[in-house]
């Protein structure tokens, strides 16, 4: 029997373990003027070898 991840440990839900800092990153297409700042991804994160049992439990 294989165990399946919940859908909500999948896909671009996935636990980042790395804090990355990228700059100088080439963009394709027009960014719009108005926007300004920084992409921070601000999910549910657990930690590594934890798998909650709940979409909101987490280590955040």
């Amino acid at each position: 029997m294989t165990a399946t991840k919940p859908p909500y440990l999948t896909g671009h839900y996935t636990p980042v373990a790395d804090e990355i800092t990228s700059t100088e990153l080439t963009v394709e297409g027009h960014l719009p003027p108005e926007l300004t700042g920084r992409l921070i991804r601000n999910s549910h994160n657990p930690k590594p070898g934890i798998t909650p049992t709940h979409w909101f439990k987490g280590s955040g």
